[in-house]
């Protein structure tokens, strides 16, 4: 399966250091406050889910909603 299919990002646990919003290629994330109350709001209609913000969260506060 292709991760990249309509993988939307779950976040939990952002601490707000930006390394994904410099990261994403299509500028999905956002540093506003989020409905959740987290730092970070993800405009999912832009997310490809190509995993690239996952891979350089230091704190591991990202992962692809139904990857494996």
């Amino acid at each position: 399966m292709d991760a990249r299919v309509s993988a939307p990002v779950a976040v939990a646990g952002c601490q707000g250091c930006g390394a994904c919003l410099l990261t994403c290629p299509e500028h999905a994330l956002l540093p506003v406050p989020a409905e959740d109350g987290g730092p970070l709001l993800v405009r999912e209609e832009r997310c490809t889910g190509c995993g690239e913000c996952v891979e350089v969260c230091p704190v591991d506060a990202l992962s692809l909603v139904g990857a494996a």
